[in-house]
């Protein structure tokens, strides 16, 4: 397992560090020089294939809930290797995720047009202030009483972002 990191990318939770810990696969920690933006995707998308062209037979999977890498996956997929990206080390496919957090945003909000903007939304934004702040922009009121109660209704499904 390649793990690739930069100053902006550098913290893993205690769950994760155990979850790492207990694995059997070898870990190599990269850490990425950044400066520009997406540097560390670049690197790792370049590493990715170099890694193809050494053992082309292998299973590769991207670990990130980043959806650009689909593109590069896909690029290697369509090449007829095995290139996945899913969204933890637990394997689950990306899109499954985002299906099954659609299916939760509309259980609890029942306007489906309101439904979809917040699921947007989340899938946009890295941490719960970001979510937060586009939902004050989206459904912006002289309270913004609408933004608070779609945050505190969707709250329970934000465990993975980052913040409070």
């Amino acid at each position: 397992m390649f793990l690739f990191y930069s100053e902006n990318a550098n913290t893993l939770t205690f769950s994760m560090h155990r979850k790492i810990n207990a694995c059997k696969a070898q870990f190599n920690l990269t850490e990425v020089k950044t400066g520009k933006a997406n540097a560390l995707d670049f690197q790792l998308v370049t590493y990715l294939g170099y890694l193809i062209a050494m053992a082309p037979k292998n299973n590769y999977f991207v670990v990130s809930q980043d959806k650009g890498f689909k593109s590069a996956c896909q690029f290697w997929q369509d090449r007829g290797l095995k290139v996945s990206l899913v969204s933890d080390l637990a394997g689950r496919d990306e899109s499954k995720v985002e299906d099954q957090l659609s299916r939760d945003v509309h259980a609890l909000i029942k306007d489906k047009p309101t439904a979809d903007k917040v699921v947007r939304i989340i899938l946009k934004y890295k941490t719960k202030q970001g979510i937060n702040n586009a939902l004050v922009r989206e459904f912006q009121s002289h309270d913004n009483k609408k933004a608070s109660e779609l945050y505190n209704a969707i709250k329970p499904l934000l465990k993975d972002k980052k913040g409070k």
